[in-house]
């Protein structure tokens, strides 16, 4: 199993969009939400992330796929 911190950045375009829902029905992992903060202007959210590595990988690809800038952040 691999944890992985990551800021997600949010375009004003998806602030009303279920991503996270989406994201976990999409991927078999855990997913703990540590802070966030949403405007209508701007968006991020940090979270931690535990499972496959594959899977993983695999969603952030995903993610930017949505218009979601990931920053990696030190565990």
């Amino acid at each position: 199993m691999r944890s992985q911190s990551v800021r997600l950045v949010f375009p004003p375009n998806l602030h009303d969009e279920p991503v996270i829902n989406r994201l976990l029905r999409r991927y078999s992992f855990t997913v703990n939400i540590l802070r966030a903060n949403v405007t209508a202007e701007q968006g991020w959210m940090d979270i931690q992330i535990t499972g496959k590595a594959a899977e993983i990988e695999s969603s952030f690809s995903w993610l930017r796929e949505q218009g979601i800038e990931i920053v990696l952040m030190t565990n």
